[in-house]
């Protein structure tokens, strides 16, 4: 079993300044895995649902939680953590929605020789070192608004905010040229918007590239469990499609980021945390990423140092999150043997235009 979890849930709301990440766990654990857990740490006795932001608080439940982490089932063979930072996915939306809609439309892959990475980046580094950080607050609000609320004033908003970007006498050159990529979008807008609840939520995203690990480490199609999260009930028969999809186990994509389709998963069921355990412990630890990735200046902070060192939290190899140079330089090299979007438009006649 796959037991997914998440923390930090905003939805679309990429702007959220008290909860800056999203973090999406997932524990595979079979049941005799489970019940030897459960008995190991005391479940029975605790006698009540882990939830890791009612433990971390008081002593009782730090002890509970050091005996989960300590464990020795919890390690990179069961728990598999991954995160998005919100703020930076603001500017990669901005080039995957926006740009690329744009360069798509005129015969240009984006994501070839990792363009969209170059840019998604460039863009999030000169916005944080920006002098005026009002303007560039308001252009990031406009754009997460444009998205959730498409209206005419919606995208008037945005894109006058970009112009004033442009030209604000603070605003150096290469930022320029990067800002400069988004006005020509607008002839694009009505196509690369849409009225879909969750266009920019992030539990997908990870959820997929998870599915996609886990089956590069076992090669086995695991029945997933999630509890009654609203983005997963509402594209559960999105991915359930992926999963279905009549063609051979393709591999599509470029260098580290290549994944198979159909979606290499079993069956997909929604059930009750209370009843799961295995969710529990994903809870704890979507939970416990969150909060050593949120900076603080309370009490907790030695306690946030200790979650840090956790070895489980080191080096997560999946997220959404600024790329080092040395990453874009070796995406950049990278070539794909089958694009996956050319992939997947040649299969689009099995998707609804809604799911499309």
């Amino acid at each position: 079993m796959l037991y997914f979890d998440e923390a930090g849930y905003t939805g679309p709301d990429l702007t959220n300044k008290e909860q800056p990440y999203f973090a999406l766990a997932s524990i595979r654990m079979t049941d005799d895995e489970v019940a030897c857990m459960k008995k190991d740490i005391g479940y029975c006795e605790w006698g009540k649902e882990l939830h890791f932001k009612g433990m971390y608080t008081n002593p009782h439940g730090r002890a509970m939680l050091d005996k989960i982490f300590n464990h020795p089932l919890m390690d990179d063979n069961h728990v598999l953590p991954s995160f998005a930072y919100k703020r930076y996915c603001i500017y990669a939306n901005i080039v995957n929605i926006l740009v690329e809609t744009m360069y798509y439309n005129q015969g240009v892959n984006l994501y070839e020789r990792a363009k969209n990475l170059i840019l998604a980046n460039g863009l999030y580094y000169f916005a944080t070192l920006h002098p005026n950080k009002d303007l560039v607050t308001e252009f990031e609000n406009f754009f997460v608004t444009m998205v959730r609320e498409s209206s005419v004033e919606s995208i008037a908003n945005f894109y006058r905010t970009t112009d004033k970007l442009m030209y604000n006498a603070d605003t150096k050159d290469g930022f320029f040229e990067m800002l400069s990529e988004i006005p020509p979008t607008i002839q694009y807008i009505k196509e690369a918007l849409t009225d879909k609840k969750f266009y920019i939520d992030l539990t997908i995203p990870l959820f997929s590239v998870s599915i996609q690990e886990w089956y590069e480490r076992t090669r086995e199609k695991d029945t997933v469990l999630f509890d009654s999260s609203e983005p997963f009930y509402a594209n559960k028969e999105f991915m359930e499609h992926l999963r279905d999809m009549d063609v051979p186990e393709t591999v599509v994509g470029y260098g580290k980021g290549k994944h198979v389709y159909p979606l290499p998963v079993g069956n997909m069921e929604i059930v009750k945390s209370h009843e799961a355990f295995g969710i529990q412990l994903a809870d704890v630890f979507a939970s416990a990423l969150c909060f050593a990735l949120t900076p603080r200046e309370d009490k907790f902070v030695k306690y946030q140092d200790k979650i840090k060192s956790l070895p489980i939290f080191q080096n997560i190899k999946l997220n959404i999150a600024p790329s080092t140079n040395d990453f874009i330089e070796e995406r950049m090299k990278e070539t794909a043997e089958i694009d996956p979007l050319d992939f997947l438009c040649e299969h689009s006649d099995e998707i609804t235009p809604e799911q499309n």
